[in-house]
Parts: structure tokens; C-alpha cells; sequence
């Protein structure tokens, strides 16, 4: 049988580390820029502990990310993103207890699994001496979902350009059809929607010290569960809330920047969570740069999670076994080597990510023995003219 990630497992990030700046000027780009971006992303072999039958290998995903970037105008910006992801691998199907009553993990077959997912976003922004203000339209595919979106943002500055204002808003709406619906008497067709609002401020609060915070909320309605999932049944509305603050301070004497960041979450399946990470951005001269990065996140449970599942209940009782839902912590540590060759800049990136139970600051009365461990490396170049 077939099996899929998650949908934030394979959106891989595309955004390049710099050098921080103290302020960002609103106005477009002078050159054309055109990047592209290899990236690897490789979970860790389960154990014959953790996976008494079967497989035991997860998921490989292979990551392409092209951009263009172009001044239109004095005044305008076109920005055209495209994205295609081969994956392979297992994931889990479902939970049972072994002999000591433990969980263990049933996993989906990863012989001949495979899927590829393909995106593509156009978008425009007008740039003014005191803001900018811009949006994307969006499409994806692969060949059991399709998504697509639509975003706007603008920003506006004050006090003399030392304070900005960002409005945000988005709206998606995604098609679900899993391929082997027949065949596991699984859903043949659903949809899902999100719409998302967000409200930013930025302060310099002198020459080496900026601040922000920021505020979101998402509303997402339909199908909401996993239909890969043996048992797995989720409420089919869910409001979500993030408030998130970051501050950065540059260090003149040593050419370097530090950025603390943090983030808290809830959302109405019960979830609350909290992330924390540290960023040293240094100069090592005019051409390299070097990003060290260490992040710590921890969530409660969801409030229907299970670590084994009840095949007892009726399907359309809330419960889910995804280790996504469960109560856990995670550290991860990465780096960022960035070569700045005049019209051409490269960058290479590596991030190692462990998940433990033990790691949280919730109570974990439910233990998942699915935590996920992973490793990514991306290489990129960007090449303006």
C-alpha cells in the first residue's frame, strides 16, 4: 500500500540566510536574480524494537527550487517560484501493543513507493517610498492532491522609517483523492481549506538592535485527517494561533549578528507548543559568511492522540496515532556557509533533527515510538544580472 508525508514535512524551505541588516529599504530590486536550490531530506531507519514486521526505513525526499526575481519598472517586482519534490519511503499505518503491552509501529510497504509533487507561484509587489505592498497566486499537484492559493501582504513605515507595520492575509484550498481508495475502502474524493491573517511590527531600537512580534491566526475546515492512516479521525474544523518574537543585535566589533527567536503555538485540538532557537550570522570577510544555528521546540498532545490504536471505536470518533499529534521535544543544530563571488553567491546548508519524549515540557502520558530523526543538506546558487 501507498503512504504519504506530511504536507509541512515536504514543503522544505526555500528562504536563503544572510547577513542580517539592521533595516530593509523599501524598494524593488535593481538587477534580475535567477536561484536554484538542491535539497536531501533523509529520516532515520526505525528500530526491530520500534517495528516488529516489515520495513523499517522512512522517508527520502529529493527538493528543486527555482526562483526569478526582477525589477519591473522603478516602481514594481515580479517573483516566479517553482518547486518539484521526488519522494520515497514508508511512513506509519497504524499502532497495536506487543506482548508487554507497548506500542509498536505498523508500517506501510516502501517497496515501489513513490510520488513526486510539483509547485508553481507567480507573484507581483509595488514598492512606495514609505512601503510595499504585493500578493502570489499559487499551484500544486501530485497525483492524489492539488492545491491551490493566494496570498497578500503589505507593509507600511513610520517614525521616520524606524517602525513597519505588515498585514498579511492568505486563503488555500486543497483536493484530496488518495490513489489506493478502492482497494483500503478509503476516501475517494475530499477538500480542505485554510485562510490565514497575520499582523506584524518591526522597531529599530537603535543602530545595532531590532525587534519584532508577530501575531496569526488560521481557520481550516474539511478534511483534516490523514487518509493514509489506518485509524485516524480528526475534528474537520481547527483555529490555530501563533504569536511569535524575534530579536536581533549586531556586534560591530566583532562583524557578526546574534537573532533570538521565539514562538508559541496553540491550536483547538489541543496542541500548545514552544519554539526557541539561536542564530550567530558572522562575517568571515568580504566573500564568506557563516550562519550556526540551534533550535529547541516541545508540544503537548493533541487530545484525541493515541499511541495505540482502538479499532474498537467508530470511525469517525476523534483519534489519531500520528506522532505528530503526540506530546514530545526536539533539538535541532545546523550550519550555513554562504560564498559571495560578486554576480554569483552559493550557499551550503546542513541540519541534523532528533525528537525524544523525554525532551518535552509537557507531560507525556502517551509516548509515540514513531518520533522522527532526520538529516537535510541543501546547496544552492544564486546568479543576478
Amino acid at each position: 500500500m501507498k503512504s504519504k508525508p506530511s504536507r509541512s514535512l515536504i514543503a522544505l524551505s526555500a528562504s536563503a540566510l544572510a547577513l542580517p541588516g539592521i533595516a530593509q529599504a523599501d524598494a524593488p530590486p535593481t538587477e534580475s536574480t535567477l536561484s536554484y536550490k538542491i535539497s536531501n531530506y533523509q529520516e532515520g531507519d526505525l528500530t526491530r524494537a520500534q517495528v516488529p514486521f516489515g520495513e523499517l526505513g522512512r522517508y527520502d525526499i529529493d527538493v528543486h527550487q527555482f526562483q526569478y526575481v526582477s525589477p519591473l519598472g522603478r516602481d514594481f517586482a515580479l517573483f516566479i517560484d517553482a518547486n518539484h519534490e521526488d519522494m520515497s519511503g514508508a511512513s506509519p499505518w497504524f499502532s497495536t501493543a506487543n506482548a508487554a503491552g507497548e506500542p509498536v509501529i505498523n508500517m506501510s510497504g516502501a517497496s515501489g513507493i513513490s510520488d513526486a509533487r510539483s509547485e508553481l507561484s507567480i507573484g507581483t509587489r509595488y514598492y512606495s517610498q514609505n512601503g510595499n505592498f504585493g500578493g502570489a497566486v499559487g499551484y500544486s499537484e501530485e497525483n492524489d492532491y492539488r492545491a491551490t492559493y493566494f496570498k497578500l501582504s503589505g507593509s507600511r513605515n513610520f517614525n521616520n522609517d524606524l517602525t513597519t507595520v505588515t498585514l498579511g492575509f492568505s486563503h488555500s484550498a486543497d483536493d484530496i483523492f488518495p490513489t489506493d481508495a478502492e482497494l483500503f475502502n478509503r476516501i475517494r474524493n475530499e477538500d480542505k481549506r485554510a485562510i490565514s491573517a497575520a499582523v506584524s511590527l518591526s522597531q529599530v531600537i537603535n543602530r545595532v538592535t531590532t525587534f519584532q512580534t508577530a501575531l496569526s491566526i488560521t481557520e481550516q475546515s474539511g478534511f483534516l485527517s490523514d487518509p493514509y492512516k489506518l485509524q485516524d479521525a480528526r475534528p474537520d474544523n481547527k483555529t490555530q494561533i501563533a504569536l511569535s518574537n524575534s530579536l536581533r543585535y549586531f556586534f560591530i566589533e566583532a562583524d557578526g549578528a546574534l537573532q533570538a527567536n521565539y514562538r508559541y503555538y496553540h491550536d483547538d485540538f489541543g496542541i500548545s507548543s514552544h519554539t526557541l532557537d539561536l542564530s550567530w550570522f558572522q562575517n568571515i570577510n568580504r566573500t564568506f559568511k557563516i550562519s550556526p544555528m540551534l533550535r529547541y521546540y516541545s508540544q503537548s498532545a493533541a487530545d484525541f492522540y493515541t499511541n495505540i490504536d482502538d479499532f474498537t471505536k467508530p470511525l469517525k470518533e476523534p483519534q489519531s496515532s500520528d506522532y505528530r499529534l503526540s506530546a514530545f521535544g526536539a533539538f535541532s543544530g545546523g550550519i550555513n556557509l554562504i560564498a559571495d563571488f560578486g554576480d554569483w553567491t552559493a550557499t551550503l546548508t546542513a541540519e541534523r533533527y532528533v525528537a525524544n519524549e523525554k525532551y518535552s515540557v509537557y507531560a507525556v502520558n502517551q509516548p509515540s515510538p514513531a518520533l522522527v530523526q532526520f538529516l537535510r543538506l541543501s546547496m544552492g546558487v544564486d546568479y543576478s544580472f
